[in-house]
């Protein structure tokens, strides 16, 4: 049995990727540690989300403050 392969929507890629700006801004900027370190690891998923469908997104930026 063969699958189709799955591919987003251009919407759902476009709210994918408003996600990922926003997780970006609230790791970066956020003074509660506790929010920083949650965008942080919901910023990883949504790279890899966007990784899988074949597009490049990074999760490591020079730009996060440090714990």
């Amino acid at each position: 049995m063969t699958y189709g392969v799955a591919r987003l929507t251009p919407d759902e890629q476009m709210r994918l990727e408003r996600a990922y700006q926003d997780l970006m801004l609230l790791a970066s900027e956020c003074e509660v540690p506790a929010v920083r370190a949650n965008a942080r690891a919901a910023l990883a998923l949504v790279a890899q989300a966007l990784n899988g469908q074949g597009l490049r997104y990074e999760h490591y930026s020079k730009n996060l403050k440090r714990l």
